[in-house]
């Protein structure tokens, strides 16, 4: 939590000593409960914005508070990317080995995936692997390999490369959609990462923020109280950038089918949302 106080010339109290009454006062700042959002209407004493300055006569304090909150949502679905990699003598040798490859990938994923929920006989979805967009394509790089040694620059054939992704919805499918990929394309498959993804980010979001504005709201009034000042509006209302704590499975070589004949296991947990907001508030003497 930070916050800034700045008085004007003739409000009548010192820099200095709004400092020292602020850094006496921070301990207790560090104990002050936040409030959640939604949880009842507003308090006799809810703020207003307004505009214009202060009225004539009156010097303005402003105070300066910025809340952050964190809201938590579990992961509805899940994205794989992942790369095939062939080197060749020969561009064309490359070009038709990986594109082979990838072929196999596809037919594998659309064998077993499908583009909307399939209840089984007893309602069951649970290992299902659902892709509403398949297959996606995120770049084909093709060209000459090299390694320089002594002697000089040596070729080492040519290099194919599909980037690719796949995403689905729900969780439970994660670490099949792993072995499916590593056991269709074999040796050529470079498995980048598995990340998951929630649907609900925007709503867990908004909310994340309003119970920042709750938490900057209640450290002003408390600050104003301690001080012996009254909040008079708020001046103005920033949120900040929100970001999300990411779950990813890292970077890994490419797993023969024969190496890894046991089942891989994902565990997708939650997603982590935090939002911030800094409030501008005027105060005057009580």
């Amino acid at each position: 939590m930070r916050f800034v106080v700045r008085s004007s010339a003739n409000s009548g109290i010192s820099g200095t000593v709004l400092a020292a009454v602020l850094a006496a006062f921070g301990a207790l700042l560090l104990l002050a409960p936040t409030s959640s959002a939604g949880g009842g209407g507003p308090s006799a004493d809810s703020l207003q914005l307004a505009t214009g300055g202060p009225a004539p006569g009156n010097a303005a304090t402003i105070l300066t508070v910025q809340g952050t909150a964190s809201r938590s949502a579990s992961y509805d679905g899940a994205v794989a990317r992942f790369s095939v990699r062939v080197l060749r003598d020969s561009i064309l040798a490359a070009v038709s080995d990986g594109n082979s490859a990838v072929a196999s990938i596809a037919a594998a994923v659309d064998a077993r995936c499908t583009a909307a929920a399939m209840s089984d006989a007893d309602g069951s979805t649970t290992d299902a692997c659902v892709s509403p967009r398949g297959l996606q394509t995120l770049g084909i790089r093709i060209e000459e390999e090299f390694d320089y040694t002594d002697q000089g620059r040596i070729s080492e054939g040519f290099l194919y490369e599909n980037r690719l992704s796949i995403a689905i919805e729900g969780t439970e499918f994660a670490g099949g959609l792993v072995d499916l990929v590593i056991r269709a394309g074999g040796d050529s498959v470079r498995f980048e990462g598995l990340g998951f993804t929630t649907s609900q980010r925007a709503e867990i979001e908004r909310l994340a923020l309003l119970d920042a504005i709750d938490s900057a709201r209640l450290t002003a009034r408390t600050i104003a109280d301690h001080m012996g000042y009254q909040i008079v509006r708020i001046v103005e209302v920033n949120p900040r950038e929100s970001y999300q704590v990411e779950l990813d499975s890292g970077r890994g070589e490419a797993i023969p089918a024969a190496a890894a004949p046991a089942p891989t296991r994902v565990f997708a947990g939650q997603a982590v949302i935090t939002s911030r907001v800094s409030l501008t508030f005027e105060l005057r003497p009580r």
